[in-house]
Parts: structure tokens; C-alpha cells; sequence
């Protein structure tokens, strides 16, 4: 309950993130995204200025997703990278638009 509460709040925090160092992202501003993202979450996706949720495959071992409709868990948060729960840092690459979600793998 302690991690939806925070998830519930992140727009007061949003703009500490794009502050701190003007603009940019450090890696400790990448562990407090994981903080803002939902449980069911694996990482944090950068794309478009925005921080999503990012979930795993279940059909590829090495390909996650995400949908830019669903709510960020920040705004305005520079960088294109994939930030993991064990707080490592990857480049991606789109492997796939579908409908409804992006399917994203580490490069």
C-alpha cells in the first residue's frame, strides 16, 4: 500500500526530477523513479520525456513493453533509456508498434 501511495502522488514529485540538475537525470533520480513505478512494474522506460512502467514479456525471454497510454510515472524527464528494478541502466530499441503496446529490447 506504501508504493501506491507514493505512485498516487507523483506529480507533486515530477518536478523535482527535471530540477535537480537542470534537466538532465542522474542515476540516483533513475532509483527514485523505480520508487514512483506501479509493483507489477520490472523498470521505468524513458521515451518521449516521459517515465512509463515497464513490463516483461511473457512470449520473449529478452523483450519487454509498455504503452505511452498509460500514466507516466514522470514528466519531463530527459534521456532514452530502460532503468530495471536491480538498477541497471540500458539503451533500447522499438522492436515492435503494435495497437496497443511498444515492444521494446536492451540493446
Amino acid at each position: 500500500m506504501e508504493d501506491e501511495d507514493r505512485y498516487e502522488e507523483e506529480p507533486e514529485n515530477e518536478e523535482i526530477n527535471e530540477e535537480s540538475d537542470g534537466g538532465s537525470i542522474g542515476s540516483e533520480d533513475y532509483l527514485s523513479l523505480i520508487d514512483k513505478a506501479p509493483e507489477w512494474s520490472v523498470g521505468v522506460i524513458l521515451y518521449n520525456g516521459n517515465a512509463y512502467p515497464l513490463a516483461k514479456s511473457k512470449y520473449k525471454r529478452s523483450e519487454y513493453y509498455f504503452s505511452p497510454s498509460w500514466r507516466p510515472v514522470a514528466k519531463n524527464v530527459n534521456g532514452e533509456v530502460v532503468v530495471l528494478r536491480d538498477g541497471k541502466v540500458s539503451k533500447y530499441k522499438i522492436s515492435r508498434r503494435g495497437d496497443k503496446y511498444l515492444q521494446v529490447v536492451l540493446v
